[in-house]
């Protein structure tokens, strides 16, 4: 969930990568005109003008972009032009999810936000060893979907692959 739930300066939301709403802050709620109980209701596809926006915004591999420019539209269908910043996460399962902070253009004060945001911000890629279920560092979300072993199970099951690598360092 959104650690700032009662943060009023951001709007926040978290969405799964197939654009499913998994919750808001009141900000985000008072900004689009939904109650929070609502939002997982909802895709993300129903707040952006045009969905080719968000498609773009969910297939984006480049882990130093964070920054997207999109045409957003309210619960009477009013669009406004908006900053959206991403983050990406896994929960638990290994799922992917993105946390998200909105401001609209214009907004001189909420406009400094997602910037700052994005600087202190690193991507981190987390998975599950396929045979001991660790959590393994990875580099890409790509690769959070493969068969992947952690050092340990390594180095068991591929000993010559492993020493060499180990070798070569």
């Amino acid at each position: 969930m959104i650690e700032q739930q009662k943060n009023l300066d951001a709007a926040c939301f978290e969405v799964t990568e197939h654009g499913r709403i998994i919750s808001g802050n009141r900000r985000f709620c008072r900004m689009f005109g939904y109650e929070e109980a609502e939002l997982p209701w909802h895709y993300i596809t129903d707040f952006y003008r045009h969905r080719e926006e968000w498609d773009l915004f969910r297939s984006c591999d480049d882990q130093t972009q964070h920054l997207f420019v999109a045409r957003m539209r309210n619960r009477k269908g009013r669009s406004f032009k908006c900053n959206v910043s991403r983050e990406i996460l896994q929960n638990e399962e290994g799922r992917v999810y993105f946390r998200c902070f909105v401001s609209r253009i214009g907004d001189a004060e909420a406009e400094k936000l997602p910037s700052q945001v994005a600087n202190d911000r690193t991507i981190v890629f987390v998975t599950k060893c396929a045979h001991c279920n660790e959590q393994v560092r990875v580099n890409t979300v790509a690769e959070t979907r493969m068969r992947v072993l952690c050092d340990s199970c390594a180095a068991k099951a591929y000993p010559e692959a492993f020493n060499f690598k180990a070798a070569q360092v």
